[in-house]
């Protein structure tokens, strides 16, 4: 029965936005120094770094309710490269109470705001490696 439920997870519609540093300061931030993410779940590149290129998305299930060991497989085609880039996030156990995702590309990982964003595939696969759940960008269907 439960690969059965595992087929019905989805990745919902998948927005991409260049952030800031300061786009993520809170006041709860100011007073205790550390980050206040709410009911967002967000996984960076580079833990160090929060500009970058992030997309934002929700599941059909809330990610508590992902099987253990599951991670988010992200590949893009910026400019600047020919070959897609894959960067794994891997989904902490500790997920209570979080709905919306932000996954991003930050540091190295995307160095300034004149990067581009030509093309993306992001999937959610099990601790062995199975397709959970799979979106992609329109122009992902016409790689080389």
């Amino acid at each position: 029965m439960g690969n059965c439920l595992l087929a019905e997870i989805r990745i919902l519609s998948v927005t991409e936005r260049y952030f800031e540093q300061n786009d993520f300061k809170r006041v709860f931030e100011y007073f205790t120094g550390k980050e206040f993410t709410g009911t967002e779940l967000i996984l960076r590149s580079d833990h160090a770094n929060r500009s970058g290129m992030y997309f934002e998305f929700s599941l059909s299930e809330t990610p508590s309710s992902l099987p253990k060991g599951s991670a988010f497989i992200l590949h893009v085609y910026r400019s600047g490269s020919l070959d897609p880039k894959t960067y794994p996030f891997k989904i902490p156990e500790d997920t209570e109470d979080k709905k919306d995702i932000l996954i991003g590309l930050t540091g190295e990982d995307w160095p300034s705001k004149k990067t581009r964003l030509i093309a993306w595939k992001l999937e959610l696969r099990s601790s062995d490696q199975r397709i959970l759940a799979q979106k992609q960008s329109f122009l992902w269907e016409h790689e080389k």
